[in-house]
């Protein structure tokens, strides 16, 4: 799983627009979790089902 970026702040950045890329930022985060999360199941699901070759 790739690490998402985090946004650079700098003195004089326009506060909105960083709370905006960060929340970008972790949206994208989470979505990566969830579909490791749901990838991972499956695999335990197969194993479960005894469906691994």
């Amino acid at each position: 799983m790739r690490p998402v970026a985090t946004p650079p702040v700098s003195r004089g950045d326009d506060p909105k627009a960083k709370l905006a890329e960060t929340r970008d930022a972790l949206g994208e985060a989470n979505r990566r979790i969830n579909g490791s999360r749901a990838w991972y199941e499956a695999v335990r699901e197969d194993y479960r089902a005894g469906e691994v070759q």
